[in-house]
């Protein structure tokens, strides 16, 4: 069976007298460099993180099949540049989440509330998760019955994130993180954070089944430096055009007999 021609999308610069003949041409296409950008930008999201393959199918992952969170894609983009083998997690709500942490950080103790969901968890996971069931209004304090401190908190159950945010706060390790899913949601979820001193940054955009922006916002505690995977942060996202080596470098010669601090 043969393939299908590729097509290509790309300017074309007219010849003088041609016009007219590219104007009988059915496979020449006249269309403005906005409507060509945003189909450039639709095949990263369709193509680059797989968003029509995994909706249609109703399974968060990436264009390679791979179990990714229910954040929002440029928060998924920042949290995978970063080492998570020696990290401890806790999370409330378990899915997709749990199966993406499990291959990537030492230990995942995840609590749910919703039976359904757990089983299903139950039969995915490995044995680097602690899957809990608490169908209680106990459902936020779980996380007191865990010794010592967790490198990353997720706040992305059913129900509760004000009050697992404030105990997410008494938990979490110097250096770590909190992610709150859907704080444009929890706008007062998100100030509790914000005011227990740690760094907020929201990532907003689209995720993967889902038709609408929402906003997935991550708090940093203010010694976070978590290793990065690559010697270079940020790393290229997806979609990224790629710069030659060299190109970010300083111009200007430092002035005689003076040193960077």
């Amino acid at each position: 069976m043969n393939e299908p021609p590729k097509a290509y999308w790309g300017s074309y610069t007219f010849q003088p007298g041609e016009a007219d003949q590219l104007d009988r041409r059915p496979d020449v296409v006249s269309i403005s460099r906005g409507e060509l950008f945003l189909a450039t930008c639709c095949d990263i999201l369709r193509n680059g993180h797989g968003f029509v393959a995994a909706t249609n199918a109703g399974t968060p992952s990436d264009a390679h099949g791979r179990w990714i969170p229910l954040f929002t894609y440029p928060c998924i983009e920042y949290i995978r540049q970063f080492d998570l083998a020696q990290k401890r997690i806790f999370e409330w709500g378990s899915g997709a989440s749990t199966l993406y942490w499990m291959d990537r950080a030492r230990s995942v103790v995840s609590v749910e509330n919703n039976p359904q969901w757990f089983e299903r968890v139950s039969q995915m996971k490995n044995d680097r998760v602690q899957l809990i069931l608490d169908e209680s209004d106990g459902f936020p304090f779980e996380i007191r019955k865990h010794d010592g401190l967790f490198d990353v908190i997720v706040v992305d159950g059913y129900g509760y994130r004000y009050d697992c945010a404030i105990e997410a706060i008494r938990k979490l390790a110097p250096g770590g993180m909190i992610i709150l899913d859907n704080s444009d949601w929890h706008p007062m979820t998100a100030g509790a954070l914000k005011k227990s001193g740690l760094i907020q940054v929201d990532f907003s955009g689209f995720k993967v089944t889902e038709s609408h922006a929402s906003t997935t916002s991550v708090f940093l505690h203010r010694e976070f430096d978590f290793p990065t995977l690559d010697p270079i942060q940020p790393s290229y996202c997806v979609g990224a055009k790629r710069w030659l080596s060299g190109w970010d470098r300083p111009y200007s010669p430092q002035p005689t007999g003076s040193r960077p601090e």
